[in-house]
């Protein structure tokens, strides 16, 4: 995704000044060199050299699916600068344990060189693009991949493509372990609001619900719909309780 992801609620959502990211190698953001990662916790220094630069002292985050993991550890790491919490169909990413760890790096390591070596696949046209990700491993509309892909195609001589990193289909590196998530989510001090989706891939039995007590103010919501809920049918309904939770 990009920072399109939040087109549709924006508009229903009032007095608030928003800044949307593409995060490193999404939508139009450049990509990181090829010695660097996309292992989430590289996002979290980006995300706060912003919130610095714009001058906030204090500020909310809104992500959905990988950003709201990474909203969830700045507010951890950073529990004085971030006043509200909105996780969207996101929460914690999967613990390592520890004898799981050399794999790990090994699998990052084959990944990152075979995915840095590959090229995107290319399309005839713009719409077999958008299709290319309406089918894509989460499923979403048409309208809603349209969005997406208003940021997230170019086009060259070879035609059309998700201009999106390759290396962010790699595995990370290294993973946290529970421990070490743990103690970035009891360090959370804003207000917190968990948005999930009844027909999500990542329910709660398959995201360890269990950890949600680790963040004994957070307010969850069921909501219907898929993963991508804010950029499709509800997106309206998303936004207004968004924009309570808020205000």
């Amino acid at each position: 995704d990009n920072a399109a992801t939040f087109d549709r609620m924006l508009p229903f959502m009032d007095n608030l000044n928003v800044v949307a990211l593409d995060l490193a190698g999404h939508g139009l953001s450049s990509h990181r060199s090829i010695d660097a990662s996309y292992d989430i916790w590289m996002d979290v220094g980006e995300v706060m050299a912003v919130a610095d630069q714009m001058g906030w002292e204090r500020f909310a985050l809104v992500g959905h699916s990988r950003g709201a993991i990474i909203s969830g550890l700045i507010a951890g790491t950073f529990p004085d600068r971030v006043s509200h919490l909105v996780l969207i169909d996101g929460f914690v990413p999967t613990p390592q344990s520890g004898d799981t760890a050399a794999r790990q790096l090994a699998r990052a390591i084959r990944e990152n060189n075979r995915f840095g070596a590959s090229s995107p696949t290319f399309f005839h046209d713009f719409e077999r693009a958008v299709q290319a990700r309406v089918n894509g491993f989460v499923p979403l509309d048409v309208r809603a991949a349209a969005i997406l892909a208003g940021r997230g195609v170019a086009e060259d001589p070879r035609g059309f493509y998700w201009s999106s990193d390759q290396r962010l289909k790699a595995a990370s590196y290294t993973k946290y372990s529970t421990e070490h998530l743990k103690s970035f989510f009891l360090a959370i001090a804003a207000r917190v609001m968990l948005i999930q989706a009844n027909d999500s891939p990542f329910s709660p039995e398959r995201q360890q619900s269990e950890l949600f007590g680790w963040v004994p103010q957070m307010q969850i919501v069921q909501m219907p719909g898929s993963h991508h809920l804010h950029l499709e049918g509800q997106a309206e309904e998303v936004a207004a309780k968004v924009q309570t939770f808020l205000i």
